[in-house]
């Protein structure tokens, strides 16, 4: 494996890598950093939590003039994935000098111009956010040479198609786009197909990785949370994520199994932020043992050392499947992934079995 600097990273970004425990490159910022650093277009696809949102900033410092504003853009999904990929490109900057500013739907708009009111070199964001303050005129992008679209096939998937096609109209037909994500989603072609012209396409590593035990068991649907209840019981593990499609869903598991004295709590779009951001912490810290999300609220949260993750739904979309499993097994750490089948859903968890070339095994010795 090369080092920092014979990948062409300058030293002085090397040592700010280095000041915070960053001392060699993932395989993912092997592959990804030489042709980032060639100013080329770029698809890629790495799993979850393979170090992807470094790979692509680390690439680009080296080309920030700070007497400048705004030189690149992070679009992301979500206000939790928009925080936490700030604060981990913060991490980085802060030594070189470099602003970071964070801006994302959610919060009271003055959060917003106290992050403006700073020369940003760089903003990672919501598009609805982004777009608002672009045709406000409180951001300029004239400067912008780097776009990038992370997670970008949850991005496309959940409404923001349009915004993010407007946005990559607003910047300079010079810049650099760079799509990441885990997958590639018909609508990802299509946004490759109609917004780049020339672009490298980039598969690192494997979807689903070999630490990561899949296993899957079969119940009727009036039993799933008594089997729920047995998984988390008899696995005893320190953290575990557990995934429903409803939020309503989300919010009725959490109160069970806190009547079970299991420490669990939601994580949704109908929990405050502030309970979810004091949630997470709580989880990560191990004083919460179990969180109960949706999809669309746990989309690209990086949470290490989680044991367990729990399907207690059947993914609405294959691609979840991945997604969901993904936040386990990180670091090449063991991983472990259940997923409850109903009778009528068996068709359905084939299909993501055939989608990716898996054959889950059934585990034994839990019955409702």
């Amino acid at each position: 494996m090369k080092s920092f600097a014979e990948l062409g990273v300058k030293k002085e970004i090397v040592h700010a890598l280095e000041g915070i425990g960053y001392v060699d490159p993932l395989e993912v910022q092997e592959k990804i950093i030489p042709l980032a650093l060639q100013k080329k277009n770029l698809v890629f696809t790495a799993k979850t939590g393979s170090g992807k949102t470094l790979a692509f900033t680390i690439a680009f410092l080296a080309r920030i003039n700070k007497k400048h504003a705004l030189q690149m853009i992070i679009l992301v999904p979500s206000r939790e994935l928009c925080i936490q990929v700030g604060k981990e490109i913060k991490r980085v900057c802060e030594p070189l000098g470099i602003n970071v500013g964070m801006l994302y739907g959610g919060r009271e708009i003055v959060g917003d111009y106290r992050t403006l009111n700073k020369k940003n070199h760089i903003i990672i964001g919501t598009p609805g956010r982004l777009i608002q303050h672009i045709n406000e005129k409180n951001i300029k992008v004239g400067d912008v040479s780097c776009l990038v679209f992370d997670e970008s096939d949850h991005l496309f998937e959940e409404g923001f198609y349009e915004d993010c096609a407007y946005l990559r109209e607003r910047v300079s037909n010079n810049s650099q786009i760079i799509l990441a994500s885990a997958t590639i989603t018909a609508t990802v072609e299509r946004f490759i197909k109609e917004e780049i012209k020339e672009f490298l396409l980039v598969r690192v590593g494997v979807l689903i990785p070999e630490n990561i035990v899949q296993e899957k068991v079969y119940c009727k649907r009036a039993d799933k949370e008594v089997i729920l209840q047995k998984i988390l019981s008899q696995k005893r593990v320190k953290r575990s994520m557990v995934f429903c499609n409803m939020k309503s869903t989300v919010t009725w598991l959490s109160g069970l199994l806190n009547e079970k004295k299991m420490k669990a709590r939601p994580i949704s779009n109908d929990v405050r932020e502030d309970d979810r951001l004091n949630y997470l912490n709580l989880f990560k810290e191990g004083k919460v043992h179990v969180l109960i999300a949706t999809d669309v609220a746990a989309r690209g949260l990086h949470i290490e050392d989680v044991d367990l993750i729990v399907n207690y739904d059947i993914p609405t979309r294959k691609e979840f499947y991945v997604h969901r499993i993904g936040r386990t097994g990180r670091n090449d750490k063991p991983g472990h992934a259940i997923t409850i089948i109903c009778p009528e859903e068996k068709e359905q968890f084939q299909d993501i079995e055939a989608e990716f070339g898996l054959s889950v095994r059934l585990r034994e010795g839990i019955r409702s």
